[in-house]
């Protein structure tokens, strides 16, 4: 997950969680970030990032799909 957090301040991203193919995907902006096990796991990961990101000063914002089935 190298180079994820190397915006600068006042930009805005998005961190995006979505079920694909069996297992839960986190994406910055479109561009993907990990894969993981369960929703909650990928949730807790964007949800760092984004905190991680707003520390450089940066706006960030964690969209997740609803669990269907976790």
């Amino acid at each position: 997950m190298s180079g994820l957090l190397t915006r600068h301040s006042n930009e805005s991203i998005v961190f995006r969680i979505e079920r694909r193919s069996g297992v839960w995907q986190v994406t910055r902006d479109g561009r993907f970030c990990g894969d993981f096990l369960t929703r909650r796991s990928a949730l807790e990961a964007a949800e760092a990032l984004a905190g991680a990101f707003e520390a450089l000063g940066g706006v960030a914002r964690v969209d997740a799909a609803p669990a269907k089935g976790d």
